[in-house]
Order: structure tokens, then sequence, then C-alpha cells
């Protein structure tokens, strides 16, 4: 698919005006708007820091094409070719939260919420992975930005109104409440297989294909491309973000702020953040991501032809409600391609900085 194949992927699974009021309903007051990233193309370059181990990254290919295998098929999620069995299998998403995630590596798409404590939404369909955790409870930003997908979900727990919100959509609930037998404890906590859940949970197909990708030699973005090699995520209050490119292997890889994992697509997208309440009884809240309406976006994916370093461009994203596709455009409204593999979405507030480096 070229990068002019798809204006707009609105692609609607089905939704009701009571599953977007039980999206709003349980939050607090106080909202904060979406404001645009500060990027700084021009700062020095951050150090890398962080692990040594190699990154762990999902299964295929590295390149920018989205060869189809030899069936034809390709995985929705990544662009990349696989059996046609694979391609027909329906995504698995889990909830994990923790200082050292396990099974992050295996997954085609990633949600980071950057939000004290910081969340990941892990989802998997061309690959596989034998643990994923330490498996956490439920938020509200879980069901805006999985339902699309009709994932089968693991999680642990979580209140009452966040379990309501997270049925309300269109995901299979597989939770460790009503599904204990597939989840294994261990010192730091729950993990499951994705091939257990995937087994126990009724199948309503494949999901929807996420992003648009771009053929060899095409541009991530019609206007304002730069090549760093660098970019360090600053988000107000957490932990900065460091990730590399590694030409050899044409991936994105965090080096430190996270766990080291390697994706061909990273992407920083200012959202708003709305306080929710644990419990209204003792007044204990916590933020939580709003994946729905628009703000900016930056965009880094693999390298363009003639630059060493990777590709960035900054735009802003388009997500009308939580049936629909988020749709990413650069700065001249053109839609953003990227490279064909695994992608990470860093769901950040308003303040947050990528200072991009090198290149």
């Amino acid at each position: 698919m070229t990068r002019w194949g798809i204006w707009v992927r609105c692609l609607v699974a089905g939704s009701s005006c009571g599953v977007i009021t039980a999206l709003a309903g349980c939050s607090a007051a106080t909202d904060a708007a979406s404001a645009p990233a500060q990027t700084g193309p021009a700062a020095a370059t951050a150090s890398p820091g962080g692990g040594t181990g190699a990154a762990t990254t999902a299964a295929g290919s590295a390149g920018v094409s989205g060869v189809s295998g030899s069936s034809g098929s390709v995985a929705p999620l990544t662009g990349l070719g696989v059996a046609a069995a694979v391609a027909l299998r329906p995504a698995v998403a889990v909830a994990v939260a923790g200082a050292d995630p396990v099974g992050l590596g295996s997954a085609d798409l990633v949600f980071e919420e950057l939000a004290g404590p910081v969340r990941y939404l892990a989802v998997f369909q061309s690959a596989e992975a034998a643990a994923v955790g330490p498996v956490t409870s439920t938020r509200p930003a879980d069901g805006q930005a999985l339902s699309v997908l009709h994932p089968v979900t693991g999680y642990d727990g979580g209140t009452a109104s966040f379990v309501s919100v997270l049925d309300a959509t269109k995901i299979v609930d597989e939770g460790y409440a009503g599904h204990a037998s597939l989840y294994s404890p261990g010192s730091g906590g729950l993990t499951v297989s994705t091939a257990a859940l995937a087994a126990a949970g009724r199948s309503d197909g494949p999901p929807p294909a996420l992003f648009g990708y771009r053929q060899p030699g095409d541009p991530l973005a019609s206007a304002g491309e730069t090549h760093p090699a660098s970019v360090r995520v600053e988000a107000p209050g957490e932990p900065a973000e460091q990730w590399n490119f590694d030409g050899g292997t044409g991936r994105w890889v965090q080096t430190a702020g996270g766990p080291r994992v390697a994706v061909a697509n990273l992407v920083v997208q200012i959202v708003s953040f709305k306080t929710v309440y644990l419990s209204r009884k003792y007044g204990q809240t916590v933020p939580s991501a709003r994946v729905t309406g628009r703000g900016a976006v930056t965009v880094f994916s693999a390298a363009a032809p003639g630059h060493s370093g990777g590709t960035a461009a900054a735009g802003s994203w388009a997500k009308p409600g939580i049936a629909a596709v988020t749709n990413y455009f650069d700065a001249a409204g053109q839609p953003m391609s990227l490279a064909p593999g695994p992608t990470w979405v860093v769901l950040a507030p308003a303040g947050t900085r990528t200072i991009q480096a090198g290149g």
C-alpha cells in the first residue's frame, strides 16, 4: 500500500451512545487539554544510557516494504507478510504494569500510558508470547484504545465502574476474575500466555489494519521530515525515555526509561488526561489517557534513502470515536505512512518534549 492508498481509515466496528456515556461517566472533574509536543531537532546529543542487553523485537523483517508472505497474506497490525492462518488470528491484548515487564517485545502494537504508574496495553496478533506481565488492572483508556481491535483481553481486576466501561466496548473479556486458571502467579505478579487467552476467548476475527504502510523509497511524510539518530522523550513528572535508531536493523531501540524493546515505528501522541476515581469514598484518583479526539503527534520511523538516521515528522492525530481508527497526518495535512513492523505508541500528556539528536 502506498502512502496515497488511504486518506482516512475510519473503520467502524460499531458503537452506541451508551458506550460513549460509560466511557465518560467515571471521571472526576479535571481534564488536561491536549497541546502540541515541543520538539527540539537541534538539541545536543543525549546520552543513550540504560541497559546493555539485546533489545527484544517482534518477529518479522525490519524493512519498509509491506511484502506479503507466500500465501499473499499480511499481518493487519504490522504490514508484514505472514501465513494465511496467522493473518486470520484475533488480536490478544494484555494490560501490563511494573518496572520489569515481560513479553512486550513480541507484541505487534503497544500503547504506553505515561501516567504514574506507567501502564502498557500490549497487543499481539502475528506473534505469540508464552508469558506477558505483570498483568495489571483495567483503566478507562483501555476500552477507548482497544475497542476497534475487538481483542481477547487479559487484565487483573479494576474498580467495578472501570470493568463496566471495558465490557461496554467490543473487547472480549478474559480477565483474571472470571478466568483465573489462564494466569500464572510469580514473584513479580501474574503473567499470562497469549495463546491461552486466544484459545479461551471467542473470536471476532482479525482486527482491522490500523496504519497505512509505505513501499520502499516512499517517504513517511510529504513535508517536515527530519532524520534523527536518537530521540529523548521527556514527559512532565516521568522518567525520560531514550530511543536510538539502529541502522542495521531499521528499528528504534529503547535504551533508557523503560523496557529494552526494538520497534519499526515510535509514535509520541499528545493526549488529554482525565482524573478518574479509584475510590470516591477515600478520594483516591489516578490520571487516565483520553485517546479519542485530536491532538499533536510526532512519528519516528525507519530510515529514508540517502540518510543514515531514522525518519521523523511532526503532525496531528484524529480519532473521532472509540469505533474509529486513529489517523496520523503530517504538517501538510497528508496521511503519514509507517514502516512495516511493530509500532509503539506513547500516550503522553501536554508539555511532553521530543528532543531529537544526530542524523
